[in-house]
């Protein structure tokens, strides 16, 4: 099995509009890619050195991404796996310069791997992983921000977190790992991935929800944490964003001309609020909070 079906990479890019740098890793370790490019159309270097360390005039003279992209598709035609930090983020924009077949690639995130097998245990928020500098450091390889923001330096990083994180994932159950051939240990991998995410998005949708007060009139609330000892009447639920939904949908008809979101409540919605409840449901759960980030366009 060639080690290149199994690759750990980094771009680096200028204003989410051209790649300017990219390295490829294969899984035993070596880079098979590394090449500068020239953004294919003026851009202004809008990022400060401390996050983008290429610049223009590094870059002067190099190919554009699209021009050497014959050479670099074939990478992607063998590989399987990619593995990388924030993989999402190069992806998107391997994608925007012309590079096919990622969507038959399986992604591998290391800031997942993280969160699973060190963050969750102490307390780390599935979204607030720490940066890739901090994650080496604390696994064991000295890493500064002299090195970070170069492609090289952040795969060669990234790599290694990966090795060390996937290795104490496998030891944890009992499973050997082979960092030549990680098929076993990246399937261990996302099924313990997604069982912990279902439960940490479980956890994360229980709340609570009253009224408040206000000159205008009452307004909703929604919080993680319960009320405090002034407010009586609330609801403990199982998903919040249901919650929103369900409760502002009823009280809608009290909603108080001229003031968005403050209703005149009567005795019946403080009834309706006191026997709310609703369960919740890992298929609806997303779109729910998709749904209410606009709930100032919702007509019900």
């Amino acid at each position: 099995m060639a080690d290149t079906e199994y690759i750990c990479l980094d771009t680096e890019f200028v204003n989410n509009i051209s790649i300017i740098e990219l390295s490829v890793f294969s899984i035993s370790g070596r880079e098979i890619c590394h090449r500068l490019f020239r953004p294919a159309r003026d851009v202004r270097w809008t990022a400060p050195p401390d996050k983008l360390k290429i610049t223009p005039e590094m870059v002067a003279n190099e190919p554009t991404f699209r021009q050497t992209l014959t050479k670099i598709q074939p990478i992607f035609d063998r590989a399987r796996f990619i593995i990388g930090y924030a993989i999402d983020n190069d992806i998107k924009m391997l994608r925007k310069e012309g590079v096919e077949g990622l969507d038959d690639i399986t992604p591998i995130e290391v800031r997942d791997l993280y969160w699973l097998v060190r963050g969750r245990s102490s307390g780390v928020d599935l979204y607030g992983v720490p940066n890739l500098i901090a994650i080496t450091n604390e696994l064991g390889m000295t890493f500064d921000e002299g090195e970070a923001h170069f492609a090289s330096s952040d795969t060669r990083a990234t790599l290694f977190c990966f090795h060390k994180l996937i290795q104490e994932l496998c030891d944890s159950v009992g499973e050997s790992y082979d960092p030549a051939n990680p098929d076993n240990a990246l399937s261990l991998f996302n099924r313990e991935f997604t069982i912990a995410k279902k439960q940490y998005l479980r956890e994360q949708a229980h709340g609570y929800a009253w009224f408040v007060e206000t000159p205008k009139g009452y307004k909703l609330k929604i919080s993680r944490t319960p009320p405090g000892p002034e407010i009586t009447t609330f609801a403990e639920t199982a998903d919040r964003a249901r919650a929103e939904y369900d409760i502002l949908k009823f009280v809608s008809r009290r909603e108080i001309p001229g003031a968005h979101g403050h209703y005149r409540l009567k005795e019946s919605d403080f009834a309706f609020l006191r026997k709310y409840t609703n369960t919740y449901d890992e298929e609806s759960a997303e779109m729910l909070r998709r749904l209410m980030k606009f709930k100032g366009r919702l007509s019900f």
